[in-house]
């Protein structure tokens, strides 16, 4: 026990003795920290005077621009045998719809079916634009239909505007996915309660 107690206190004395030589030989000088906002600053001031900056500016504008003409597309294919199918708008309610007077309207996992209620009247175009021949397939059938909304799953806004007036554009396929579409063009009705999706024939 008494070599133990006896090799500690050498070690905690020669840490001490080597602290002290560093101290009296070398220094011991503070870490002086970098102020990252300098850094950054410095920075965008050099790419300022090197004229990257509005390169880079330029850059991201044109970026933001495309995407917002163009949205990346989903991408359904086409189809030369068109189906006609139906899907239901229920929707479960996940948790309990209670008003302000505490009165319940609909408990949670009650199934709601919105068409026993109101009638849809619009119907709903979906198409890419970018393919002229579904272009063409919509300009020969929309008049069909007393209101019609334009929803794109690909190609230019702009362009698709000046060809139909306003159109929308389904982004990530939110739409689509929730009415089942497999192909386009395809039209989105109510037909008594339920969605109709009717295939439009692209040969």
């Amino acid at each position: 026990m008494g070599k133990v107690c006896a090799t500690v206190v050498f070690i905690l004395i020669s840490i001490q003795a080597y602290a002290a030589t560093v101290a009296n030989y070398r220094g011991v000088y503070p870490v002086e920290e970098v102020d990252i906002r300098e850094v950054i600053l410095g920075k965008l001031k050099a790419m300022e005077k090197s004229g990257e900056l509005a390169q880079r500016k330029k850059e991201v504008i044109e970026s933001v621009s495309n995407h917002i003409l163009r949205p990346e597309p989903i991408n359904l294919p086409t189809t030369s045998t068109p189906e006609t199918f139906t899907i239901s708008p229920e929707v479960i309610v996940n948790e309990d719809i209670i008003t302000p007077q505490g009165q319940l309207i609909a408990a949670k996992g009650t199934k709601i079916n919105p068409f026993k209620k109101i009638a849809y009247k619009k119907a709903l175009f979906f198409f890419n634009a970018d393919d002229s021949r579904q272009v063409k397939w919509v300009q020969e059938h929309y008049k069909s239909y007393y209101h019609v909304k334009f929803i794109l799953t690909g190609g230019n806004i702009r362009e698709a505007n000046l060809l139909f007036g306003r159109v929308y554009f389904d982004l990530k396929g939110v739409l689509a996915k929730r009415f089942e579409l497999r192909h386009v063009p395809s039209v989105v009705t109510q037909s008594d309660l339920k969605w109709k999706i009717e295939e439009g024939a692209i040969l």
